[in-house]
């Protein structure tokens, strides 16, 4: 199994990244996990979004599903035929405001012409041939989903967006790579209390990692100020490994 990261930016990009968008091959299948702005571009250096199983969305904020407007132009300006629609995978309860962003770049229609739309039921493993996604729940700032990915007798885990949680620690439980969050410099950016948390510090998606037995651990959704090491650093005291940074534009044996 491969991943190849087309955009590891938060809400805010790096300059010059995409934000949230990862490319998932294995068993002879491409996923596309997020879909941030910027990610179109990305893809379409290595491959048409025919040549896609899926696109499957983690959550509805928009530096993770806001280039579905931008894929939608990719397409020509009449209805595929059902069976040659892009499938595109959304969490449960999003189809309001799917319908809501289509209205507004281009009519009711803007996505349905085009995309074969569903939503996953938040917790009913996916299947695409041998490849399969299992959304586990986590504990984010709207209803959210990190994903366990297996193909090739290899585990991938997606956290998605995520602060501590029960989810994390079952997204975590022994994937050969966890691909972890870690967006927070300080406690002080994320949700003050009451409000419950949404992200994750470095040093505790090192500590998931630990406490999982993750056979690898990235770094991902973070702010990068040069190299990243910042926050490696820090993941790496909790982890007692080393710690890698996803890169733009890299392609990863899981």
């Amino acid at each position: 199994m491969q991943l190849t990261v087309l955009g590891r930016s938060p809400a805010s990009p790096n300059p010059g990244e995409a934000c949230a968008g990862y490319l998932v091959e294995g068993a002879g299948t491409r996923v596309l996990v997020d879909i941030g702005p910027g990610v179109v571009a990305q893809l379409l250096t290595r491959h048409h979004p025919d040549e896609l199983a899926a696109v499957v969305i983690s959550h509805m904020h928009a530096d993770h599903m806001l280039d579905l407007v931008t894929l939608r132009y990719v397409y020509p300006w009449r209805a595929l035929p059902a069976d040659q629609r892009l499938r595109v995978i959304t969490p449960p309860g999003s189809a309001d405001q799917l319908l809501d962003l289509a209205k507004g770049v281009g009519g009711a229609r803007h996505f349905e012409d085009t995309f074969r739309l569903s939503e996953h039921d938040g917790s009913t493993p996916l299947r695409f041939g041998e490849l399969t996604l299992t959304p586990v729940r986590t504990q984010h700032y709207i209803p959210c989903w990190g994903f366990r990915i297996e193909a090739d007798g290899r585990t991938l885990a997606y956290t998605a967006d995520t602060a501590p949680c029960g989810g994390l620690a079952d997204l975590a439980d022994g994937p050969d790579l966890l691909l972890s969050e870690a967006t927070l410099r300080s406690l002080d950016e994320d949700a003050a209390p009451p409000e419950p948390r949404g992200h994750l510090l470095p040093a505790e998606a090192g500590a998931v990692a630990r406490d999982g037995g993750a056979g690898s651990l990235m770094l991902t959704h973070l702010p990068v100020d040069g190299d990243g090491s910042w926050a490696t650093v820090l993941a790496a005291q909790s982890y007692e490994r080393d710690v890698a940074v996803a890169e733009p534009g890299r392609t990863y044996e899981v």
